[in-house]
């Protein structure tokens, strides 16, 4: 039997590199004091971002009390301040205010996630956390616990 066609034990084989997306977070060595402390529920929300400089939509996949993840290929750096709105379905009021970038997913075509930004809300208009509840108390949450938000 010729060495090409000889059996590779397990262990010897060559691994398949995978390349996921990359997520970008804070990096000040706080990791306990950023852990979710917001159930997340899946969605399909159109999102509106602005800062200082552009405004631009994208589309929420999640959404807790505390943030929401905004798939779009146009990423913030980290620790941005934009503002935001979300329409909620069923509801005339839109979810309004602001929010930080606190991670970011890169955009990677060997990974079937999104690029986008998760956000922490910072401030939000009166009455849009009474909507977000009402909203999210119809949906099952989803299971994350490594994200912060």
């Amino acid at each position: 039997m010729s060495q090409a066609n000889s059996p590779v034990p397990a262990d010897d084989r060559v691994r398949e590199v995978r390349h996921e997306a990359q997520i970008t977070d804070l990096a000040d060595g706080r990791e306990a004091e950023h852990r979710r402390a917001h159930p997340r529920y899946g969605v399909d929300l159109d999102v509106s971002l602005g800062s200082e400089h552009n405004f631009y939509a994208g589309f929420a996949e999640n959404l807790s009390a505390g943030g929401v993840f905004v798939a779009t290929h146009l990423l913030k750096p980290v620790g941005e301040i934009i503002e935001l709105s979300i329409h909620i379905p069923d509801s005339e009021q839109m979810i309004k205010g602001t929010g930080e970038v606190r991670w970011i997913r890169e955009f990677n075509e060997a990974s079937d996630v999104p690029p986008g930004m998760g956000v922490r809300f910072l401030e939000l208009e009166p009455g849009a956390e009474d909507v977000i509840e009402q909203f999210l108390a119809r949906r099952d949450p989803m299971f994350f616990d490594d994200e912060d938000f």
